[in-house]
């Protein structure tokens, strides 16, 4: 039987170490982040490794839709993933720019930190609040965004009777009709792949360079 108690106390303690070695390491800006009462308080290393996983979760589209049963093609606007161009694909195109546009923001603000090192309590402050502004909007806009997205394109895998059981829920709406944007489920996944990519290797750059500077 486990021991709640004991549990809770161990990630106190866990909390508790962290924050003291954060002071041990002069880092007023781990400091006050340690200390925040936020849902994101991991390191910026981290939260870009989780935003260049959304946009790798992109890159499922294209194999999803080349899986779409035979059945699925009179919902859609052709079974060339390199030509068609469904309205969902839109809900994707949001959440890509929200992700990317947030992992700029925390670029930048990695950056910033790497520059003016060390921060004093107002410039610490000031990061982390656009940290936290980016990462409930990736998370929560970008996250919720590439999700749906996802999980649409899943729904054609159940074929033509699950596609039509939901239009004719939703009133007519087909979610895989034609966008008429010409962007394609080939050019929205391999682009998300070149982000993820880019994302992956600006995060190592990132990573030795924060790591040189407080070790985290």
């Amino acid at each position: 039987m486990t021991d709640d108690t004991d549990d809770t106390d161990d990630t106190d303690d866990d909390a508790a170490d962290d924050i003291t070695s954060a002071i041990l390491s002069g880092s007023m800006y781990d400091q006050l982040r340690l200390q925040r009462r936020t849902y994101f308080s991991q390191p910026t290393i981290t939260k870009l490794t989780w935003q260049s996983l959304l946009l790798g979760g992109l890159t499922l589209l294209l194999p999803i839709y080349l899986l779409f049963p035979a059945t699925v093609r009179e919902y859609v606007p052709s079974a060339d993933p390199a030509t068609a161009s469904p309205k969902v694909l839109i809900l994707g195109l949001v959440g890509a720019g929200v992700v990317t546009f947030t992992a700029l923001l925390l670029v930048g603000g990695a950056l910033y930190r790497i520059r003016n090192h060390p921060l004093d309590e107002t410039e610490a402050q000031a990061i982390l609040n656009v940290e936290d502004f980016a990462s409930y909007l990736a998370f929560g806009t970008g996250g919720l965004a590439i999700g749906l997205t996802v999980v649409y394109f899943l729904l054609g895998l159940g074929g033509g009777a699950a596609v039509g059981s939901y239009v004719q829920a939703m009133d007519g709406v087909n979610p895989f009709a034609s966008s008429g944007t010409g962007l394609s489920v080939v050019q929205l996944a391999v682009g998300s792949f070149l982000g993820c990519i880019v994302l992956l290797m600006i995060r190592l750059y990132l990573k030795l360079r924060l790591f040189e500077l407080d070790g985290v």
